[in-house]
C-alpha cells in the first residue's frame, strides 16, 4: 500500500509483532490486555453507539429548513450523517429521530462546528405521514416561529398583500372572485396567453379542418407520383437504361434541337462531290 493510513482503511495493515500462524489479531490484543477477544462490527464506526440504540445513517433533509443557531438555510435534499434512534410509538408504528449537526458554513463564528456546534433533530410523524422538526431548526414555511426572524413582506416577495383574512378565505373559496381581483399584470399575461392559444387553434383548424379529406388528398398525390415513377422505370428498363433519368423538360428539348453536329463538314463534302461529278460529266477523261 502507498501509506499506512490507506493500508489501515483497507484492513491490510498488520502489526509487526503479529504472526498469523499463532492466532488472530483480536487474540493478540486480548492477550496483551488480559481481556476477552473483541470482534469488529460489520458497520464499524456507524455502530459504535449501537448499545444505546443509536445507529449512524445517511439522512436526506426532506424539506427546506433554516437553522435556529446560525440562521443559514438548508435546502431540501442536503445529506447528513445523522444518529437514528427510536423515541416512541404511534399505535404500533415506531417514531424515529434523526439528530445531525448543522453543516452550513459562511466563514463566521456562527458556523464554527468546533466552538459553536448546532444540532438539528427531525422526527417522523406517522399520523400525518410526514416529518417534523423537533429542535434546532424551523421549516421554511413556518418562518414566523423562528425567534428573532424577519418575515419578508408581500412587497418584497412581489405578491399582492391580503390583510383581510375574510378576503383571503373568499378568494380561496371562489376562484372567480380571485380572478376578478387579480393584479393587472397577471390579467395582461393571461390575456396574451389566451390570444396566443387562440391563434394556434385557428391555424390548426385552417390547416386540418377536414382530417379525412386532407389525408385522402395527400395519399392520392403520393399514389400518383409512385405510379409515374414505376412507369418511367419500366420504360427506361425497356430501352436498356440502367440509371434513372430526370423527366424531360421543354427547355432541354429546344436546346437539343438547336444544335447542328458536323454541318460545316457536310457542306464542304457536298461541294467537293458536286465538283467531281461535274468534271466527270462535262470534262474529258
Amino acid at each position: 500500500m502507498s501509506s499506512l493510513k490507506a493500508a489501515r482503511a483497507d484492513n491490510f495493515y498488520h502489526p509487526p509483532d503479529w504472526d498469523p500462524r499463532r492466532g488472530s489479531r483480536a487474540e493478540l490484543a486480548a492477550a496483551r490486555l488480559g481481556e476477552p477477544a473483541w470482534k469488529a462490527h460489520p458497520l464499524r464506526e456507524r455502530a459504535k453507539k449501537l448499545g444505546e440504540g443509536i445507529l449512524v445513517v445517511r439522512f436526506e433533509m426532506p424539506f427546506d429548513v433554516r437553522c435556529s443557531g446560525c440562521g443559514n438555510r438548508i435546502a431540501k435534499g442536503v445529506r447528513f450523517n445523522a444518529e437514528k434512534k427510536c423515541v416512541g410509538k404511534y399505535l404500533s408504528t415506531k417514531v424515529w429521530s434523526f439528530r445531525m449537526m448543522c453543516a452550513a458554513e459562511d466563514g463566521t463564528s456562527r458556523t464554527d462546528r468546533t466552538r459553536n456546534a448546532h444540532y438539528i433533530e427531525v422526527r417522523t410523524d406517522p399520523k400525518a405521514a410526514d416529518y417534523v422538526v423537533a429542535e434546532g431548526a424551523v421549516r421554511v414555511g413556518d418562518l414566523d416561529k423562528l425567534p428573532g426572524a424577519k418575515v419578508p413582506s408581500a412587497e418584497e416577495l412581489g405578491v399582492e398583500e391580503l390583510a383581510d383574512p375574510k378576503d383571503r378565505e373568499r378568494r380561496a373559496a371562489d376562484p372567480f372572485y380571485g380572478l376578478e381581483h387579480a393584479p393587472a399584470a397577471r390579467r395582461s399575461v393571461e390575456r396574451a396567453r389566451a390570444e396566443r392559444v387562440s391563434a394556434l387553434e385557428d391555424a390548426r383548424a385552417s390547416a386540418w379542418l377536414d382530417d379525412y379529406g386532407s389525408s385522402q388528398l395527400l395519399r392520392r398525390k403520393h399514389r400518383k407520383a409512385r405510379h409515374s415513377s414505376f412507369a418511367q422505370a419500366a420504360e427506361e428498363a425497356a430501352k436498356g437504361i440502367r440509371h434513372p433519368l430526370l423527366p424531360e423538360a421543354p427547355e432541354d428539348a429546344a436546346a437539343a434541337a438547336a444544335i447542328r453536329f458536323g454541318a460545316s463538314k457536310r457542306r464542304r463534302s457536298d461541294a467537293v462531290c458536286g465538283e467531281r461529278r461535274g468534271r466527270l460529266l462535262h470534262g474529258s477523261l
